[in-house]
């Protein structure tokens, strides 16, 4: 299996299918730290809570790998994830990139950089064009 295709997998097991008593079976056993924000890592044992969170806010998630690169041990990424709001049914598309070092087929290190300000926009838990907005000198309170 290519990483791309472990990648894949990944996105399917976890995030389209739910199963999240899979997610440690990705990770090396010892320490790894996910960096979903800058200063903000979390265990592979957190991510099933982060991944309830998310899938408490949206249905129907597919994940597409747009682009991957492969050097070594590391992949890089662009995903793009569709999905429906769970509150009213309506679509939702979001981006990620992730970058990971693999060691074997486990993943010992990875950087996901998720569209947060989109995705909370298309909940309605953000004014639409926030990035604009923020651009502009919006304060937002």
């Amino acid at each position: 299996m290519t990483k791309t295709d472990i990648l894949r997998e990944w996105y399917t097991a976890v995030w389209e299918e739910g199963r999240l008593e899979v997610i440690e079976d990705y990770f090396l056993d010892t320490t790894h730290t996910q960096h979903i924000a800058q200063g903000f890592g979390i265990e592979p044992s957190e991510i099933r809570e982060w991944v309830s969170v998310l899938r408490s806010f949206v249905t129907d998630i597919h994940v597409t790998i747009l682009h991957s690169i492969e050097e070594g041990d590391w992949i890089s990424a662009m995903l793009e994830i569709t999905c429906r709001n769970a509150a009213t049914g309506a679509p939702m598309k979001v981006h990620q990139q992730i970058m990971l070092r693999f060691d074997g087929d486990k993943k010992a290190e990875s950087y996901p950089a998720f569209d947060f300000i989109r995705f909370f926009e298309q909940l309605g838990q953000l004014p639409e064009h926030t990035h604009a907005l923020l651009l502009g000198g919006t304060v937002l309170r």
